[in-house]
């Protein structure tokens, strides 16, 4: 198996239930689109130099949607950090729901990808150097192209979601 990404979320959800439930499905849309294992696999083989049975998780992360008062009274900031005996790089992306409050549903799912593909970029790029068998470099092209799918909507998600 060419795994290499495993990306979830948690939301605070919206400041109305309609607008909640529309950030839901964009978040868990996103997510499909990441996580889409053929998707993985198609492009692992570029990624990694080791035998595919031998693949693990290089890129653990998790995007947090959250109410500003609530990061601003918790401190809570965006991070990474590199676990060597692991191979890993764990992303942890603080994205502040009041931001994208006043947008529709395509608007708010477009802005969502280019704010998170612009931060994994940077983090990506920043830790490239540290990984021992995962091309960083090269597979930031994938990951922008993977995000204009899903930002276009072209990435078909299988999750049953509400309308």
């Amino acid at each position: 198996m060419g795994i290499f990404l495993k990306i979830t979320y948690q939301s605070q959800g919206g400041k109305t239930a309609e607008k909640a439930i529309v950030n839901q499905k964009i978040l868990s849309y996103i997510i499909d689109g990441l996580n889409d294992y053929p998707w993985q696999e198609s492009i692992s083989a570029k990624l990694t130099t080791l035998d595919q049975k031998y693949s693990h998780i290089a890129l653990g992360t998790i995007l947090r949607f959250f109410h500003l008062k609530n990061i601003e009274a918790g401190n809570l900031k965006s991070f990474a950090r590199y676990i060597k005996k692991d191979d890993k790089l764990i992303i942890d992306q603080m994205l502040i729901i009041d931001k994208y409050e006043n947008l529709s549903e395509d608007e708010t799912r477009k802005a969502l990808c280019d704010d998170i593909f612009l931060y994994f970029k940077y983090i990506i790029l920043k830790y490239k150097d540290r990984f021992l068998d995962f091309d960083a470099v090269a597979f930031i092209p994938l990951l922008e192209e993977r995000f204009e799918e899903v930002k276009d909507g072209k990435f078909i998600s299988t999750r049953i979601l509400g309308d």
